[in-house]
């Protein structure tokens, strides 16, 4: 083998090193694609006072979700949405993104487990607040509803994401969960997906 021969030959042997060397230091490499999001930052659960301009909040809505509902009731359903999270205490944003989440804005949305409405309500919820469950397909009795349980239930644990799950898959089953399955559940990533999206909203409209 000629000198020159003998040059490639080590640098193919380096290059392949260095390589696998590669591969094996960088982790990210090594992974798959795919990667489970994970919540990161605080979600503000309590009320935020600031000016709303539920025109172009309502137009948003209709456009995004393609709501059953026209864009004149949502406009008055968010005023009283809003003073709603008012009186109990509860994040704006936070509340249409459980809407979101729930019902996609169509206010006759029923659950194959029989859940009703805006912010899908369980039988046992509407008897709990002593409200027939045939009521809640009424947009606004129904977040009269689901803003009262929500408030409960951030009052009832440490943090925002723990109430959410607890919302979803009920209180009993929240409080017995880990942190790494809190942070993780598909259904609170959804919500605080929804809250990011309308949390700018906001700052782009300059609310």
């Amino acid at each position: 083998m000629n000198m020159k021969m003998k040059k490639l030959t080590l640098l193919s042997l380096i290059a392949l090193t260095m390589f696998y060397i590669g591969r094996l230091t960088t982790p990210e490499l090594n992974k798959p694609h795919h990667i489970t999001p994970t919540i990161t930052h605080t979600i503000e659960h309590q009320y935020i006072d600031e000016m709303i301009d539920y025109e172009s909040e309502a137009i948003y809505i209709k456009q995004t979700f393609k709501s059953n509902m026209s864009t004149s009731k949502i406009k008055h359903l968010l005023i009283y949405i809003h003073g709603m999270c008012e009186h109990y205490d509860l994040n704006y944003n936070l509340v249409k993104s459980v809407i979101s989440t729930e019902s996609g804005w169509r206010y006759n949305a029923k659950s194959s487990a029989g859940a009703l409405g805006l912010m899908q309500i369980m039988k046992a919820c509407a008897t709990d607040y002593k409200t027939p469950h045939s009521e809640m397909y009424d947009p606004y009795v129904n977040v009269t509803i689901g803003i009262k349980y929500l408030s409960k239930l951030t009052k009832q644990f440490d943090n925002t994401l723990t109430a959410l799950v607890g919302y979803n898959e009920g209180p009993r089953y929240a409080k017995n969960y880990k942190e790494d399955y809190i942070n993780n559940s598909r259904y609170v990533i959804k919500v605080i997906n929804y809250l990011d999206s309308f949390d700018t909203t906001t700052e782009l409209a300059g609310i």
